[in-house]
C-alpha cells in the first residue's frame, strides 16, 4: 500500500491531478524447486483478511487495484504442488463439469472440493501444510540443476532477513554451473554472464559464512 502512495505522488510530480495507478496484485504460492517449497500456502481466510487490508489502504479514486481470487489461489496450489493423486482428482472435476477455471465466470470451485472428497484427499494436505526439511517432494525426481540442500539453506537465509552476493560475480555452487558445463564449453562467450565454478570446499565454505 506505501508503494502505490508512493508510486502516485511521484506521478503527481509531472501529471499532477491525471496521475493514475492501476496496482494488480497476485497472492503468493510457493512453487517447486524455489527455497519455499517447504512454507504453507496462506487459507482462503487468510488471503481475503490481507485483500480486505489493501483494499482499505488504498481507498483512492486514482489507484485501481486488481487481485487473484482466493479460489484461484488455491487451485494453483494444488495443481502446482500435488502429486500424482491429483491426477485423479482433475479428472474427477472434469467429468462433473469443470471446465475453463482460470475465467471468472466459468469458475466452479465446489466441483474441486467434491473431486477431492471422492478421491478421499483432503486439498489442505497440499496448501496449508509446511513441509518437513527431509521430506520428499512429489517433484524431487525431476532436477533442475539447482542441489535441495541449496535451496532450503537459501530458505533458512530467508527466516533470517540474509540475503545473498550476485552470483554472477561470486559462485555459490548451487549445482546450475556443473549441469550446464558440457554446453558452456561448446558454446564459450560472456552471454553466460556467471563466474567459473570454484572448488567444492570454498564453495562450502561460503554457504556458511
Amino acid at each position: 500500500a506505501k508503494l502505490c502512495k508512493a508510486v502516485l505522488a511521484e506521478g503527481r510530480k509531472t501529471l499532477g491531478g491525471r496521475a493514475k495507478v492501476h496496482a494488480g496484485v497476485s497472492t503468493f504460492v510457493p512453487k517447486p524447486h524455489t527455497p519455499f517449497q517447504w512454507v504453507s500456502c496462506d487459507t482462503i481466510d487468510q488471503i481475503e483478511a490481507k485483500q480486505s487490508l489493501l483494499k482499505r489502504e488504498l481507498r483512492d479514486k486514482n489507484i485501481k487495484l486488481t487481485w487473484t481470487a482466493p479460489e484461484d489461489t488455491m487451485q494453483e496450489a494444488w495443481l502446482s504442488r500435488g502429486d500424482r493423486r491429483m491426477a485423479e482428482v482433475i479428472h474427477t472435476a472434469w467429468k462433473n463439469g469443470a471446465r475453463f477455471d482460470a475465467w471468472q465466470d466459468q469458475r466452479r470451485y465446489p466441483l474441486w472440493q467434491e473431486a477431492f472428497a471422492a478421491n478421499g484427499l483432503d486439498p489442505a494436505f497440499y496448501t496449508h501444510r509446511p513441509r518437513r526439511v527431509d521430506e520428499v517432494f512429489p517433484w524431487d525426481h525431476i532436477s533442475s540443476g539447482v542441489r535441495k540442500k541449496y535451496l532450503f539453506d537459501d530458505f533458512r537465509r530467508s527466516l533470517e532477513g540474509e540475503i545473498r552476493a550476485d552470483c554472477r560475480e561470486r559462485c555459490f555452487a548451487c549445482g546450475i554451473l556443473p549441469r550446464f558445463a558440457s554446453m558452456r564449453r561448446e558454446n564459450p562467450g560472456d552471454s553466460w554472464k556467471c563466474p567459473e565454478v570454484k572448488s567444492p570446499v570454498v564453495s562450502q565454505q561460503s554457504l556458511v559464512s
